[in-house]
């Protein structure tokens, strides 16, 4: 029997494991950048933190009101001047797939905007824990409120 096992081993290719994404993947196109966060877990507040790159100037302006569940909590300058460095706090609040927006102006520029748009797919409750991309940190777990006891009474 442990002779049978021995040639029943798992192997991954190197090319496999490689190509598997530990960093948040960034797409751009025209005045938008998609933000692939990869999986996250339901109720739960997570802090972001990527680099972009704009021409936007040093200084941004956006709405911290603009979106509910995903604002810039800070930024400034990335070193080689070609962007900014990015802390947004993001919150998986639905199951599934989850697709958030926040714009950003350049404050030298108003005339000069970037979407961005955050991209995650949220487990649901007992569907697993996920493996967090680099510069992803859960920050927040919100109380469970999906129980049997309730405080409703039924009708009279």
């Amino acid at each position: 029997m442990a002779e049978a096992s021995s040639h029943h081993k798992v192997r991954f290719e190197a090319v496999a494991v490689e190509s598997h994404e530990s960093d948040i993947v960034l797409m751009y196109a025209d005045s938008r950048v998609d933000v692939h966060l990869g999986f996250l877990q339901i109720n739960r507040h997570y802090e972001l933190n990527f680099a972009i790159k704009d021409d936007l100037g040093e200084d941004l302006n956006f709405d911290p009101l603009q979106n509910l569940h995903a604002r810039i909590m800070s930024y400034e300058p990335s070193e080689d001047g070609e962007g900014h460095n990015l802390v947004v706090e993001f919150h998986a609040h639905r199951e599934k797939l989850i697709q958030e927006r926040i714009s950003v102006r350049g404050q030298a520029h108003p005339d000069k905007h970037l979407d961005i748009v955050l991209h995650a797919r949220v487990l649901g409750k007992g569907k697993g824990t996920p493996a967090l991309k680099n510069g992803i940190k859960c920050q927040q777990v919100d109380e469970d409120n999906d129980s049997d006891v309730t405080d409703w009474q039924g009708f009279d």
